[in-house]
């Protein structure tokens, strides 16, 4: 029998993983991990240096593996800068430990595993299999696709006007183009009032910047407690107006950290229950309030959030955008805020969108989504968030068809399971991939 040959597009942790787990299920299946950024292993979460962008998810609970717990805590034990000290490590730290793993892994699979450096922009059926095509001209056959392209790049805010992007005042990706800001840049508006703002704007913090965040409801990121939370228990279901309740009820009496985690825990269930008009109402009603008591900030780093806030640097506000226009060598913004009707202006250097990534898949402008969109052999996900999948994440058609030769992992499977952007989700997905691909084509 011929050895399988499996690629895994994309080698964030998602892709990290998943390419793990099939080595170790298939140890005679070809593989190529596919990556168009400078380093493998580590997406773009886990590329940054700055010593002020942490983990939002406790040491404890980030090993790459869920049936070894301690497997991150013995790799930090191993390095020399390592002093234990807080439960909350940086993501700098966190993307040396996936590429360690990376390295280990090559060193285990031989010349099985390739890693390619290249960007895949075509994918198209072949006979039985697929053939990808990249940037560089080149192109490969393999019988299974695994799509692990983690988040969507945001979608560009209403009313922005043509003429600010060509004068280089508008940074549409925060993560390759906030860091580069011109030295005459000092007021500064953040869309969005999440993680990647507060990402932002501590990589500038005491650079004399000021930072105007601008998002719907104004909400921001809660922290996480300094000591860890006992382990709950309480199961929730019904209705999200039902578990709203149930939720405002528990946090009566325990802290409300630990009734988020005990909802996250019931999250996968209540999502696949709920019907799309409940779905809907919650992502219209609820989600930003789940958003920033989910996704949570350390403490330290919360605690320089507030110290940037009462020193001016920071100030956010809750509204909508109205126009973001050239004004002379300024950019001139109009907003309507929260609750008013009338519109006010602000003038700024430079705009950094922050609104987070974007669900709709049809509308993406990554050359392989949307050829798989427009050429039948994807679909969005009936509530807009991402690539329609199965149970066992085969990607569906635009007849519904769930295909045995291609799958996707991480974010872009929200629309199915709602939770899996965090690691403690997504090494459990990559693991059961793994598993039903081996089952494929074992």
């Amino acid at each position: 029998m011929t050895a399988p040959r499996i690629a895994v597009i994309g080698a964030g942790f998602s892709g990290l993983l998943t390419t793990v787990h099939l080595s170790r299920k298939l140890p005679e299946a070809e593989l190529w991990l596919i990556e168009k950024a400078p380093r493998f292993g580590e997406g773009a979460a886990y590329g940054t240096r700055e010593a002020d962008h942490v983990l939002n998810v406790r040491l404890g609970n980030m090993s790459a593996f869920p049936d070894d717990p301690d497997h991150l805590s013995r790799w930090l034990a191993t390095q020399p800068h390592w002093s234990a000290q807080g439960a909350f490590i940086t993501r700098g730290d966190y993307g040396r430990y996936l590429r360690a793993i990376l390295s280990e892994t090559l060193g285990q699979s031989g010349s099985r595993l390739k890693l390619v450096h290249d960007e895949s922009t075509v994918l198209a059926r072949e006979g039985g299999g697929w053939r990808i095509g990249f940037a560089s001209g080149d192109q490969l056959d393999v019988d299974v696709v695994v799509l692990a392209l983690g988040n969507l790049e945001p979608a560009d805010p209403p009313g922005l006007d043509p003429a600010v992007v060509e004068a280089g005042r508008y940074v549409a990706d925060p993560w390759r183009g906030a860091t580069a800001l011109d030295g005459e840049v000092r007021r500064v508006l953040l869309i969005g009032s999440s993680l990647t703002m507060v990402d932002v704007a501590l990589s500038h913090a005491r650079t004399g910047r000021r930072f105007f965040a601008l998002s719907r409801r104004g909400f921001r990121p809660r922290a996480h407690k300094a000591a860890d939370l006992a382990v709950g228990s309480r199961p929730y279901s019904g209705s999200p107006g039902v578990v709203l309740r149930r939720a405002r009820e528990a946090a009566l009496t325990s802290d409300w950290r630990a009734v988020t985690d005990d909802l996250r825990r019931s999250a996968r269930f209540l999502w696949r229950s709920w019907t799309r008009a409940q779905r809907g109402r919650f992502l219209r009603h609820l989600r930003p309030i789940w958003d920033v008591h989910r996704h949570r900030l350390a403490p330290g780093v919360a605690g320089r959030v507030e110290a940037m806030l009462a020193a001016g640097e920071l100030s956010i506000d809750a509204g909508r955008i109205i126009r973001i226009e050239p004004a002379e060598d300024k950019v001139l913004v109009t907003w309507r805020p929260r609750g008013s009707a009338r519109t006010t202006t602000r003038k700024v250097d430079a705009v950094i969108n922050c609104t987070g990534p974007l669900a709709d898949v049809a509308g993406s402008r990554i050359p392989l989504i949307r050829g798989l969109v427009e050429g039948g052999l994807a679909r969005a996900d009936p509530d807009g968030l991402g690539l329609d999948v199965d149970d066992d994440c085969r990607v569906r058609d635009i007849d519904g068809a769930a295909q045995d030769e291609l799958y996707a992992v991480g974010p872009m499977t929200r629309g199915a399971f709602w939770e899996v952007t965090s690691v403690p989700d997504i090494r459990l997905q990559a693991a059961e991939v793994a598993e039903v691909i081996s089952w494929t084509v074992g």
